[in-house]
């Protein structure tokens, strides 16, 4: 699964990315070192006209047919094997997905009586998760939300987890985002782990209070 992630980028980092028109105003940026659950984070999305755009959206993605948004906690990842066909991510799917901009992910290790916790990434280069939005306007206000999508871990990850987040290529980024992409072919997308290479550095014990969010949290030990 993806409980925790690292977003630090800028701008200019997702007018690369993404290659989008125009940059994002930084005010709406926020940098997250220890990104957690119901935080809001960037995400590219494609707006009514099919034209790439960024959001600030909250993660745990809540359906628009919830009653409660804190339904929202537990809907943090969607497995790719069943998200065509869950309640919950299946018109998401179909319709509202997005890219989740990233510079890697934690994950903890069972040592014992204690977890160590690790850092992934690509070399600290940013990458995408692929990602599922949806809009909920049953409070006081509207909620755009997403939810991230996980799938087996590959190979050479294995020994840290059993899964891991489901990363799109970005040559494949106009696949996914595509409203008209046909669901098998999305489906096989994310559900075939990205072999990476991934750096796996193990970090101090800090990163488990979501609460700490610096960059010397990837600090390797």
């Amino acid at each position: 699964m993806c409980g925790r992630f690292t977003q630090d980028v800028d701008g200019h980092d997702l007018v690369n990315l993404y290659e989008l028109e125009s940059p994002p105003l930084q005010a709406e940026l926020r940098r997250r070192w220890n990104g957690a659950p119901t935080q809001d984070f960037a995400v590219c999305r494609t707006d009514p006209c099919g034209r790439r755009e960024l959001a600030t959206q909250r993660w745990g993605l809540i359906p628009a047919w919830s009653r409660d948004p804190k339904i929202g906690s537990r809907l943090i990842n969607a497995r790719s094997e069943t998200v065509d066909s869950k309640p919950s991510f299946r018109a998401a799917f179909k319709r509202r997905r997005c890219l989740v901009p990233a510079n890697g992910w934690f994950e903890w290790q069972h040592a014992g009586a204690r977890k160590q916790p690790w850092w992934i990434s690509s070399g600290g280069e940013p990458f995408s998760f692929a990602g599922l939005w949806e809009t909920w306007d049953r409070g006081a206000g509207r909620v755009d939300s997403f939810t991230i999508l996980t799938c087996p871990a590959t190979a050479s990850m294995q020994w840290l987890h059993h899964r891991q987040p489901a990363v799109i290529p970005r040559e494949r980024y106009a696949e996914w985002l595509d409203p008209a992409g046909r669901e098998p072919d999305l489906l096989a997308l994310v559900q075939a782990p990205l072999p990476g290479p991934f750096d796996c550095r193990k970090v101090g014990t800090a990163v488990n209070n979501a609460r700490n969010d610096f960059p010397e949290l990837l600090a390797a030990i």
